[in-house]
């Protein structure tokens, strides 16, 4: 299965999903642009976990919808890197040899901990696996679990039985079932004015509806920004938040955050993904210091760009009414292998 992200914090980053030139595996094939791609046994592929139906993935590869299952267990919104195995049908998502190298150090328990943090790209050693294996066996050591105690983990958040039943929960969302609970929050919002946030919280408390309150409180957990040195935008869970709707139903963008020190200051990254009707596949980044602001947007269909340029000037003047000064404002084509330095040049956090 896949490899997102790096081992030991090295994140891989790669490009839009698609067939890259795999390392010392397989040969490398592009999509086609007629019908799906024949993706030979062996190759490396990229691409991005669109549903799950029991031990069954709909991935996007490249330009292209297909199905197959995986040596490890993948999430909704998951980008993955892995080996193509075509031996059986339907295809097999499997490990890399590196990967699978690694997760032989590891027997039993270990192992299945081991597979969680590889799946995710989240760093591999015996401290970190020590730590999950005791808060597995406090929660139970159910398997089902173990995919939601590293991603609070991963996030530092407290691994208690209920915040583990939340998240696995919200990470089997599909981005309809998201955006319909989503619905009947902002049907309530648009119901009655409301002072505060808390002001709703407490109204929603008192309508009894147990499916928006875990919503919120699991959006809430896959919203916590993730440890110092991991890429939540390519590893973990993403938090999914309505955009609006187009032709094709509703559109929702998985979400990521981060956070760290820099040069004495707090630096913020919120990191998304949607796939728009028009504009297809698109990331963005919004990097800022709560003085200045840096926003990138990047299209896996470069045709598409030029349409982003010819309204980037409506999109400044709204960005002009937020209170930061806008360092920056690009378009470009996605390279996810840049993304994360590219952010960082782009705001002068001594400005």
């Amino acid at each position: 299965m896949a490899h997102v992200g790096g081992l030991g914090g090295n994140a891989i980053n790669p490009d839009a999903g698609g067939i890259r030139p795999p390392v010392g595996e397989g040969r490398a094939v592009r999509p086609s642009s007629e019908g799906a791609p024949r993706i030979p046994n062996g190759a490396t592929v990229e691409g991005l976990v669109l549903g799950k139906d029991g031990e069954m993935y709909q991935v996007r590869i490249g330009a292209n919808l297909m199905n197959a299952r995986s040596s490890i267990p993948l999430f909704i919104g998951q980008r993955f890197r892995a080996v193509w195995d075509s031996s059986a049908t339907p295809p097999l998502l499997r490990l890399q040899g590196a990967d699978m190298a690694l997760l032989s150090r590891f027997t039993g328990r270990d192992q299945q901990i081991a597979s969680a943090l590889i799946s995710r790209g989240l760093p591999v050693n015996d401290e970190v696996i020590w730590t999950l294996r005791q808060q597995w066996m406090q929660n139970g050591g159910n398997p089902s679990k173990m995919g939601a105690l590293v991603e609070l983990w991963a996030r530092g958040a407290a691994m208690t039985e209920a915040n583990v039943a939340l998240l696995a929960w919200y990470m089997e969302l599909s981005p309809e079932r998201a955006m319909s609970i989503w619905k009947k929050i902002q049907d309530r919002v648009r119901s009655r004015k409301f002072d505060s946030p808390k002001e709703l919280l407490a109204a929603l408390k008192e309508d009894g509806d147990s499916e928006i309150l875990d919503f919120l409180k699991a959006h809430a957990l896959a919203g916590k920004p993730a440890r110092r040195g991991l890429d939540p935008s390519l590893s973990l869970a993403p938090a999914w938040w309505p955009v609006g709707q187009d032709d094709g139903g509703p559109v929702m963008a998985k979400v990521s955050f981060s956070s760290e020190k820099a040069a004495d200051r707090h630096i913020w990254w919120v990191s998304f993904d949607m796939d728009g009707n028009f504009l297809g596949p698109l990331q963005g980044s919004v990097m800022t210091d709560s003085k200045s602001l840096s926003v990138n947007l990047k299209l896996e269909d470069a045709s598409r760009i030029q349409a982003v340029e010819d309204n980037l000037q409506a999109l400044r003047d709204d960005l002009d009414e937020l209170p930061f000064a806008l360092q920056h404002l690009g378009v470009g084509a996605l390279s996810r292998g840049r993304r994360s330095a590219e952010t960082r040049r782009e705001l002068d956090v001594e400005a």
